[in-house]
């Protein structure tokens, strides 16, 4: 929970938005005072049970990891083991990771430990504490990780930066520094780790679940706004409503059909333009055979109900799975109080196939709306396809402008990319850890595959507002198309045209489209 501008941690009750708000304003992070003592007593625990009884093998802290899980590690060694875990963990590629996501896997790594069952020491746990406090974030790369295991490679980095390796790197107050440069500025000292503890950092999801709290956010944003631009499209070539009645709607009730018919007619609501008086109007040029009243839209209007709404409902499917893995304890092994004695559980809590399921879901949804997105702009610029908008939205074709034509090219090799990359990655396993890691989820290459669909459907997403907006500019209260009451837009609708008029006026000809894009883009990006 968030009070005062802190984010408390207890492993229980951490909230995709909360995660969100506390990686992104940045705020403060405290374990709960019963995290702290859960801790504290499992460590202690484990510290003397090793020393009573120093043969007992426990997978990660006195025997190797991997393949070489048979290799006896003596006490004395441990520290240095650790220290060689996290050096030859850090093989991480790629471009490197936001500071806001890099904080949220730390947010998410944190809320694990704080259940007090992975046998961490407090001081360790609290290193990551300080380090989000003091606003130093690890630099992490984007690719290494298979997705099991944990998300090994990016957590080695943020373990790097903790124990302060000289090959590490850490922004500092926003200045990107070697870690032991970093944390002298923070004045924090090094993390010495013991048994288990550098394994401890590493296995986790918290890669996966970082990308996904920040998609999550964005696709729920990009859904309202698809919702927002379809209804606009239908306003631009005066289309039928009835497609989204509540009649129809309630007789097929999936949950995302509904809201999503129901968020249309409210755009909707009180638009003269999508009536038949309007369909009726001829406009300047338009076949008169298309100036009636319409029967039915083609599927990119018409379907918009089931096909966003199965979004909606793919979208909350990764939430509720996403919750889930956010409060849960995702490294191994896990140590379960039997009074005084600590027993051991070793398995797969790291796996990532929970979260690489539903991301690939979510990312051939968000495809499927950038698909219909596509068409939908495609429409309002084919003569034979706009009910009577002008070619191309070209304001002056005699003076050789092309109008938004390319616009939708550009739009078009998004939606194309995003049928690649909503091949799913949780099918694609390789085999690691000489054959003893045989079955891997993928889900961080999903997860990486994931933000980048977003950002397409984004484009996409913009390309057709400002097809709408250019419809709507050029063929209300102007001579040849429709004038008076007819022009009237809905309520939703009406506010999206008046706000996106006054950022981007009726041009007298062609522009340089890419800034129109851009600025779309970013209305876009203002209404998370």
């Amino acid at each position: 929970m968030i009070e005062n501008n802190i984010l408390y941690l207890d492993g229980k009750s951490l909230t995709i938005q909360e995660v969100y708000t506390a990686s992104t304003v940045p705020l403060k992070v405290k374990l709960t005072d019963d995290s702290r003592f859960a801790i504290k007593s499992c460590r202690e625990k484990l510290i003397r049970q090793i020393r009573n009884n120093p043969e007992q093998k426990i997978y990660g802290v006195n025997v190797g990891v991997g393949n070489l899980k048979d290799t006896y590690i003596s006490p004395e060694e441990s520290e240095n083991f650790q220290v060689k875990y996290v050096m030859s963990h850090n093989c991480g590629t790629g471009e490197p990771l936001a500071q806001e996501v890099v904080r949220a896997m730390m947010i998410i790594r944190l809320n694990s430990f704080a259940h007090g069952v992975s046998a961490m020491s407090l001081e360790t746990v609290e290193m990551i504490e300080s380090l989000l406090n003091n606003d130093v974030i690890p630099l992490v790369l984007k690719e290494g990780s298979v997705g099991a295991s944990g998300d090994l490679v990016p957590l080695a980095m943020i373990a790097g930066v903790m124990i302060g390796l000289p090959e590490s790197k850490a922004w500092y107050k926003g200045t990107l520094l070697t870690a032991p440069e970093a944390l002298n500025l923070a004045g924090l000292a090094p993390a010495k780790l013991g048994f288990k503890e550098a394994m401890g950092l590493t296995n986790g999801t918290n890669f996966m679940s970082a990308n996904s709290i920040f998609a999550s956010i964005q696709a729920r944003n990009l859904l309202k706004t698809a919702n927002l631009a379809a209804a606009f499209s239908v306003e631009a070539i005066r289309g039928e409503k009835d497609a989204f009645n509540s009649f129809l709607a309630e007789k097929r009730p999936h949950p995302g059909l509904v809201a999503t018919a129901s968020e249309i007619r409210d755009h909707l609501k009180g638009s003269l333009r999508t009536t038949v008086e309007a369909q009726k109007i001829r406009f300047k040029g338009q076949d008169t055979s298309t100036a009636t009243e319409r029967v039915q839209d083609r599927y990119c209007f018409r379907a918009v109900p089931p096909v966003h709404g199965a979004t909606l409902d793919a979208l909350e499917r990764f939430d509720e799975v996403l919750t889930i893995e956010i409060n849960s304890v995702t490294d191994n092994p896990l140590f379960e109080e039997n009074g005084d004695n600590l027993i051991f559980h070793s398995g797969s809590n790291f796996h990532g196939q929970p979260l690489a399921n539903v991301i690939d879901y979510l990312k051939l949804s968000l495809t499927s709306l950038s698909l219909i997105s596509d068409k939908r702009s495609f429409s309002m610029l084919g003569k034979n396809l706009s009910f009577g908008l002008p070619s191309n939205l070209a304001i002056a074709p005699e003076k050789g402008d092309s109008g938004l034509m390319l616009a939708q090219y550009s739009g078009a090799s998004r939606a194309g990319e995003n049928r690649v990359l909503s091949s799913p990655a949780s099918v694609m396993s390789i085999s690691t850890s000489a054959g003893q890691e045989d079955f891997v989820s993928m889900g961080s290459i999903g997860a990486v595959h994931l933000i980048k669909v977003l950002d397409n459907l984004k484009t996409v997403l913009a390309i057709e507002l400002l097809c709408g907006l250019r419809a709507l500019q050029m063929t209300n209260n102007k001579p040849g198309f429709l004038t008076g009451d007819l022009c009237r837009l809905g309520e939703g609708t009406g506010k999206l045209f008046h706000t996106l008029d006054e950022l981007l006026p009726l041009p007298e000809g062609d522009t340089y489209l890419a800034a129109e894009m851009e600025t779309v883009r970013q209305f876009i990006d203002s209404r998370i």
